[in-house]
């Protein structure tokens, strides 16, 4: 299969072409900002499966936010018409489509252009409306305050918390990503025309601030997260892709005497602890 991936060296982009070769699809068309775009008909005009996830989120004018949330959709779908080509397209948008502000509209705008689509050229698409996605090779200080708040924890740089109280919908990045590779064999969760990732997680802005420092304690109190839980699981997982290199090794403390010695390793809430005794 030969898949295009628009927006390929962004966030999501990295981490679906990453699986994607995890699972053994070679033939992959990157398609991103730096891209040479006579590459763009060349693609369109061979690709089997179009991921669209290509967008703009953070632009120094407001009007970049139609330019490329909507116009970049447009010259994509004209490329794929133009090549005749009625293959699948999945595209990511945001719940926030649903706003009336200059980002909620481009990504409504985009939306509505995939759908007219579907219905001129009888191609399937897929359109993913996504809460705040979080995980691994997220940027930090640009949009994601989980990115922010793990890479400055983990650098033991400040952070701002102005309403703990705030609850966010969270959705992890290989949820993500397993929602679109299954989108390849047209398995998707649909609600009222929308796609969406099956585990959204809930969570207060507070809370992952108090998990994540102390994720950055537990080089010295050496306690396991609790694995069971699948949010503190994956938020986890985010935080050490975001230590530095000499942050995944630390000092244990050994304790002698006459008899020997006895270092602790690990210690867990649900399980006890893993030690190494010398007698």
């Amino acid at each position: 299969m030969k898949i295009l991936v628009t927006g390929a060296n962004g966030f999501v982009g990295k981490n679906l072409v990453s699986e994607l070769r995890n699972r053994g699809y070679e033939e992959l068309y990157l398609y991103d900002i730096d891209t040479d775009p006579s590459l763009l008909d060349s693609y369109t005009a061979r690709c089997d499966f179009v991921f669209h996830l290509a967008g703009v989120n953070r632009p120094k004018d407001q009007k970049e936010f139609m330019e490329g949330n909507y116009g970049f959709t447009s010259e994509l779908l004209t490329s794929l018409k133009k090549n005749h080509n009625t293959a699948p397209v999945l595209i990511t948008s945001s719940v926030q489509a649903t706003l009336d502000n200059p980002y909620g509209q481009s990504k409504k705008a985009g939306e509505e252009l995939m759908f007219s689509y579907a219905q001129e050229t009888g191609s399937r698409v897929y359109v993913f409306r996504l809460p705040n996605v979080f995980g691994k090779w997220c940027r930090p200080n640009y949009n994601s305050a989980v990115a922010t708040f793990c890479h400055n924890i983990a650098h033991d740089l400040p952070i701002t918390v102005n309403d703990p109280e705030v609850v966010m919908s969270l959705v992890y990045i290989d949820d993500v990503v397993g929602s679109f590779i299954g989108a390849l064999n047209g398995e998707v969760l649909l609600s009222d025309r929308f796609c969406s990732v099956p585990t959204v997680h809930t969570v207060k802005l507070g809370t992952i601030v108090e998990l994540l420092y102390t994720y950055k304690e537990s080089r010295k109190t050496l306690t396991v997260p609790n694995m069971a839980n699948s949010f503190e699981k994956a938020l986890y997982s985010t935080f050490l892709s975001y230590l530095p290199e000499d942050g995944f090794s630390y000092p244990l403390q050994m304790h002698t005497d006459n008899r020997g010695s006895f270092t602790e390793i690990i210690r867990t809430a649900e399980r006890g602890q893993f030690s190494v005794n010398i007698s």
